[in-house]
């Protein structure tokens, strides 16, 4: 603390003899420039009353010495308002006119010093944004990393069990069978919850480059429902397109096909066996509509928003009962934003839920 002031104080002097020497200096040649003036007119006879000119001098010569502090405790009170500010951004303090304009002295917003005064407010602003966005990704990182160690708690845990209850000599060959099966199915959990995680972390960290192209988008479609197709058959839930003519807009096909993979995954997850997914295209003017419908538990109202944040997922007892990480759908949300599109929930017109995506027809980095 006391090498802080000393080096406040030392920078203050510094600054201080600066200013001393800048005004002894014109003071100097101001004052010699007024003698040679009157001594010019003394030795050409301009004016013969050597007594009053002598007096004219010692006034002209105050009047010089006065004006000269007078600028100079101008320019001092200058110093230390950016030196003040100075201070207080190396200590973390930024902003340099939170109060307006009006909290800069009045010689600041003139001439040159009013361009080095809004230097120094872009730049104090600069900084605070970039501050606040580091405190929001310290932030986010602490819940991302709570959150992932949250998701991969009840799978280990399960599979910990499984394998300690399979070395127990009491259980017969069919219960350890059962037991093995369990810790299968948990290895799956497990790789499926990595594999997202590892798509979020890569899309967040920006590893993940979406590239949009001009490609049809009946056969990023197709690509999407042929990831999801086989699950879709195990439960007997058939998937219907309605025909349209095919598009050709800028989109990343691959991660674009991955977002209504998501989307479909998630159709086919909550719907019961024996039901239908539909596929609509509604082309637009400058964007197109994908919207996929099923007849599965719905999603209230309330909760149209949230379903596309990161890690959450609804509290009733169907969704808890499905595996997931509640993270497909803000994944799809990310994707779709990359590209300048966008998704959302429309209420269906029977039960079950309607997923809107659009995308533009012209994409702008």
């Amino acid at each position: 603390m006391t090498a802080d002031i000393d080096k406040m104080i030392r920078n203050r002097e510094r600054g201080y003899i600066w200013l001393e020497r800048e005004l002894k200096k014109n003071l100097g040649i101001s004052t010699a420039g007024i003698a040679v003036f009157f001594l010019f007119m003394a030795l050409f006879g301009i004016s013969r009353n050597y007594q009053r000119l002598i007096i004219f001098l010692a006034v002209a010569i105050l009047v010089n010495i006065i004006w000269h502090y007078l600028m100079y405790r101008r320019e001092y009170g200058n110093y230390l308002a950016i030196f003040g500010y100075l201070e207080s951004f190396e200590r973390g303090g930024y902003g340099f006119c939170k109060g307006g304009a009006e909290g800069i002295r009045a010689e600041l917003q003139e001439g040159i010093r009013s361009q080095l005064t809004e230097q120094l407010d872009r730049m104090g602003r600069a900084v605070e944004e970039y501050r606040s966005r580091l405190e929001d990704e310290k932030e986010s990182t602490k819940a991302m990393i709570t959150d992932i160690s949250h998701q991969l708690k009840t799978p280990v845990a399960a599979l910990g069990l499984s394998m300690e209850l399979m070395e127990d000599e009491q259980i017969t060959e069919e219960e350890k069978l059962e037991f093995l099966e369990r810790g299968k199915q948990e290895v799956q959990k497990l790789k499926y919850l990595m594999g997202t995680l590892s798509n979020l972390s890569r899309l967040e960290a920006d590893m993940i480059r979406i590239k949009p192209k001009t490609e049809s988008l009946k056969k990023t479609i197709i690509r999407a429902v042929n990831g999801i197709f086989i699950k879709a058959e195990e439960k007997k839930i058939g998937i219907e397109m309605d025909e349209f003519k095919d598009i050709k807009l800028p989109h990343d096909s691959r991660w674009t096909a991955e977002a209504m993979s998501n989307v479909l995954d998630n159709a086919v997850k909550y719907s019961p066996e024996g039901t239908v997914i539909r596929l609509r295209v509604e082309p637009m003017v400058s964007y197109v509509f994908i919207e996929v419908e099923d007849e599965g538990i719905g999603i209230r109202k309330s909760e149209y928003q949230n379903v596309f944040k990161r890690f959450y997922r609804g509290d009733s007892q169907e969704v808890e009962e499905q595996e997931g990480a509640g993270v497909g759908l803000y994944l799809v949300r990310k994707i779709l934003e990359e590209q300048g599109g966008s998704v959302c929930v429309v209420s269906a017109h029977r039960k079950g839920t309607v997923v809107r995506m659009m995308l533009p027809k012209k994409y702008e980095a």
